[in-house]
C-alpha cells in the first residue's frame, strides 16, 4: 500500500472511530434497531460504512442485510462480518445505491447525516431507496428529520479567516473567499445564539418526494451583539420516543453544529431582524456532495 493511500485510510478510520465512539449516536441507533427490526426481517443498510448498523440489525433478528457502501470502507466491513461469523447473512454491495437492485426489504436503515442533517446529499438517495427497494408500508430508520437554523456569534471563525489576509506578506484573500463560501463544523454554545432557533425544514422521510429545499426565514434578534454566521443542526426521529438531537445545549455528538459564515459580521441590536434564504440541492444526479447556497439581509434599528 502506498504511503498516501495508507495515510488516507488512517484518516478515514479516525472519522469512523469518531462516529462509532459517539454514545448519543450509537445508543439511539441500537435502541431504534432493537425496537423496529423483527425476527426474519430483511434490511437495507444504506451508506453502510463499516457495517455496524447492519450488524446490529442482525443481532436484532434480521434474516438478511444488504449493506450498500461505495467507498473502500466496505472491504473492512466484509472482514469484520467474516471475523464475527455474520458474513452468511450479509450481502455487501460496493456500488452507488442508485445502481442497486435487491428484493424489496422490510426496513430501510441509514445514517448518512451531516452536521446540518442534509448536506451529505442524503435526501435523493433516501427517496430513491424508499421508492424502489422498500416494501410498501416498510419501516424507515430514521423516519423524520428536522433541520434548524439560528444567527450566531463566532468571532473565533473571523480570527481564523484573518490569517489568510497576510501570509508572509502575501494577501491570500481568494482563500478567505473560498472559506466564506463553505459550511464548516463548529461547536456552538447556546449563549452564542442571538435569536431563537427556527425550523428550516421538517421532513417526513416516508412521504418526501423532492430532495430540493428552499426556505426563507426571518429572525427577530433578541440582544445586542454581532452576527458572524448561521448555526445549523438537526433532530432525527429514529423510532417511537427515540430521537437524536444535535443542537447547542444538547448532549455533545461527533456532528457538533454546522456554521455558515456571513461575508461581513453584522452589528445588531435587540429588535433588529435578520432575513436569510437558504437553498439545498444535489451537486449532480449521482453525487454524494450537496450544494448549499444562502444570502441574507439585516433590517437594523438606529444604534443606541
Amino acid at each position: 500500500m502506498s504511503g498516501d493511500r495508507f495515510r488516507k485510510q488512517l484518516t478515514v478510520y479516525e472519522d469512523y472511530r469518531d462516529m462509532l465512539s459517539d454514545a448519543v449516536r450509537m445508543d439511539a441507533y441500537a435502541a431504534a434497531i432493537a425496537a423496529v427490526v423483527r425476527p426474519g426481517d430483511t434490511v437495507l443498510d444504506l451508506g453502510a460504512g463499516l457495517g455496524i448498523l447492519g450488524f446490529l440489525a442482525l443481532k436484532a433478528g434480521a434474516s438478511r442485510v444488504y449493506a450498500v457502501e461505495q467507498s473502500d470502507a466496505i472491504e473492512l466491513a466484509r472482514r469484520v462480518a467474516r471475523h464475527n461469523g455474520l458474513d452468511d447473512r450479509v450481502e455487501f454491495l460496493a456500488a452507488n445505491s442508485l445502481d442497486v437492485e435487491v428484493p424489496p426489504v422490510d426496513v430501510l436503515l441509514s445514517e448518512t447525516l451531516g452536521s446540518f442533517g442534509v448536506e451529505e446529499n442524503t435526501l435523493p438517495f433516501t427517496i430513491d431507496a424508499r421508492r424502489r427497494l422498500l416494501k410498501p408500508g416498510g419501516a424507515m430508520i430514521p423516519r423524520r428529520l428536522r433541520v434548524f437554523l439560528a444567527p450566531c456569534e463566532d468571532p473565533e471563525s473571523w480570527e481564523r479567516l484573518g490569517f489568510w489576509l497576510d501570509v508572509a506578506g502575501v494577501d491570500y484573500a481568494p482563500a478567505a473567499d473560498a472559506v466564506l463560501g463553505r459550511m464548516s463544523v463548529r461547536e456552538v454554545a447556546e449563549e452564542q445564539l442571538v435569536a431563537a432557533p427556527q425550523v428550516y425544514a421538517d421532513l417526513d422521510l416516508a412521504t418526501l418526494e423532492s430532495p430540493d429545499l428552499h426556505r426563507r426565514l426571518v429572525f427577530p434578534l433578541e440582544r445586542r451583539g454581532a452576527v458572524h454566521g448561521l448555526a445549523g443542526w438537526f433532530e432525527a426521529d429514529l423510532a417511537d420516543d427515540i430521537t437524536i438531537r444535535t443542537g447547542p445545549g444538547d448532549a455533545p455528538t461527533h456532528w457538533r453544529q454546522a456554521f455558515f459564515p456571513l461575508r461581513d459580521p453584522v452589528r445588531v441590536y435587540a429588535g433588529d431582524f435578520l432575513e436569510t434564504t437558504l437553498a439545498v440541492r444535489a451537486q449532480g444526479p449521482r453525487s454524494h456532495d450537496t450544494a448549499i447556497t444562502y444570502d441574507y439581509r439585516c433590517t437594523q434599528i438606529e444604534a443606541r
